[in-house]
């Protein structure tokens, strides 16, 4: 009997942090029909200062991001890093990164990060816990993205 309601406590606990998630997560991926490129729309704020995107593959040393965002101070940038994690989430290994300031609503910018062939990795979107920011970025390489 303890264990049933145990488990249905925890059960209770992941749907309320999903439903959480649902308030303030409200980053997505949105996959075109292109394998190459993948579009990643985000938002973030203090609550919620950063975002991962799904995982992929490098196959040729480099992927390129070009995108968009609008920040509540220009002279407060974000960051864009080139990351892996290990299994449990509870450490992140930054293998490039970029230093994006202001805002780049009417021209977007462009950067190219050089990092080893491999698998699983991801995008981090980093604000510094300043106020809230949005953009979209696409990660485009030469040859098909592995999204996995």
């Amino acid at each position: 009997m303890e264990t049933a309601g145990f488990f249905g406590f925890l059960k209770s606990i992941v749907q309320k942090i999903n439903k959480f998630k649902g308030w303030f997560g409200k980053s997505q991926v949105i996959k075109k029909t292109k394998k190459e490129d993948l579009y990643i729309n985000w938002g973030l704020g203090i609550e919620s200062p950063y975002y991962l995107s799904t995982k992929f593959s490098i196959d040729h040393q480099s992927i390129t991001i070009n995108g968009c965002q609008t920040t509540h101070n220009h002279s407060w940038p974000i960051k864009y890093s080139i990351v892996k994690t290990n299994k449990l989430g509870t450490s992140i290994q930054c293998f490039d990164s970029v230093l994006i300031f202001g805002n780049y609503s009417d021209n977007e910018f462009n950067h190219t990060f050089t990092i080893p062939n491999g698998t699983d990795y991801q995008l981090e979107v980093f604000n510094y816990y300043k106020y809230h920011s949005t953009g979209q970025v696409k990660m485009i390489k030469k040859d098909n993205l592995k999204v996995g």
